[in-house]
């Protein structure tokens, strides 16, 4: 295994313990939204972190943000 996988795996193996988090295009897809409307929405939020050349978003704080802003909309 090469130390970049080493690492990954580690930072997976971190991040996923304690909160769901998901990358960009995995979140994108959970929500079955178009990417870039999940990187601007996940910023409004304020649900994401940059690790590296990686960036991730909690999707808990995600998903508070959607029904938040939902309700205000009606």
């Amino acid at each position: 295994m090469t130390k970049s996988k080493k690492i990954r795996n580690g930072l997976e193996k971190h991040i996923r313990k304690k909160h769901r988090y998901a990358t960009y295009l995995e979140a994108s897809r959970l929500f079955s939204i178009p990417y870039y409307s999940l990187v601007r929405l996940a910023k409004e939020a304020n649900a994401c972190w940059k690790i590296r050349k990686t960036v991730i978003v909690d999707m808990d704080r995600l998903q508070e943000y959607i029904e938040n802003f939902r309700e205000g909309a009606n």
